[in-house]
């Protein structure tokens, strides 16, 4: 003998259709496809402009002529050469690690708090040096509200005077990414300042730069478009003049995620010199 469901029944299982329905018609919507390269940078620098943290991670491989102050450049294996750093953008806070093991296996750590630096490296001992009222080339000082590592960047893709390309979009990660193309001459470069690039005075590491004056660089710009944020750059760069080539592999990740950054605890710093 047949049950005739209980009215209770009914009115339950239609509302689990209506609101299985509703969820169905209520995912994310994804950002408006774009075709125009320029419009691409420009979403990704505004993204960025909004984010609050992001973590930047980057590798070197290849050769540089670099001058390591024994009087002319010399040719240095930048395999290995890695940088991860954490950025509060809100804060002007960073956290900064880096390693180059064929460049006098230099390690280190560099940390940003409310204008004072903190560096520790394998050079300079195991306390870090404090150096209060950061050179703001290096990292934004207190009272600025984005690190300059990241406005530096966004501001290099929002200059007008770059010519950039739409490449295929490509895989990356678990969504597809933008890829823009950007080629620089070495008169392109020095219009867009890269000759005048020098270490960032206060160091008590050295950074040396290589000369850029011929150099040219291809850079492949990743941008999701999910979210529109900058995911990676990839660079290759020929400094001419048989000055050597070099590559660098850079990714952003963990954009607007909870970051904290403090000063390293009292015992563990000395004055700088």
């Amino acid at each position: 003998m047949s049950r005739v469901p209980s009215p209770h029944l009914s009115r339950l299982a239609g509302i689990v259709i209506v609101a299985l329905v509703v969820a169905a018609c209520q995912t994310a919507p994804t950002a408006p496809a774009l075709t125009d390269p320029r419009a691409i940078l420009a979403a990704a620098v505004t993204t960025a402009g909004a984010a609050s943290s992001v973590r930047i991670d980057a590798t070197a491989d290849g050769t540089a002529a670099l001058d390591l102050g024994f009087g002319a450049p010399s040719d240095v294996d930048l395999s290995g050469t890695t940088v991860s750093a954490d950025l509060d953008l809100e804060a002007g806070d960073a956290r900064a690690t880096f390693s180059a093991p064929n460049l006098m296996g230099i390690t280190g750590e560099l940390i940003t708090v409310d204008g004072t630096s903190y560096v520790k490296t394998s050079l300079t001992g195991p306390r870090y040096l404090v150096q209060p009222g950061t050179d703001p080339d290096l990292l934004a000082p207190s009272g600025v509200s984005r690190t300059t590592i990241l406005k530096d960047l966004t501001d290099f893709l929002a200059n007008p005077a770059l010519d950039p390309v739409k490449g295929e979009d490509v895989a990356c990660g678990n969504t597809t990414c933008y890829r823009v193309e950007i080629s620089l001459t070495p008169d392109e470069l020095a219009a867009l300042g890269a000759g005048d690039l020098e270490t960032p005075a206060g160091l008590p590491i050295p950074i040396p730069i290589p000369d850029l004056s011929a150099a040219t660089v291809d850079l492949s710009v990743l941008v999701a478009k999910d979210t529109t944020r900058l995911t990676g750059i990839e660079a290759s760069v020929d400094l001419g003049g048989g000055a050597g080539t070099a590559t660098a592999d850079v990714t952003f990740s963990k954009w607007d995620e909870d970051v904290s950054i403090s000063a390293p605890p009292a015992d563990q710093v000395t004055q700088a010199p």
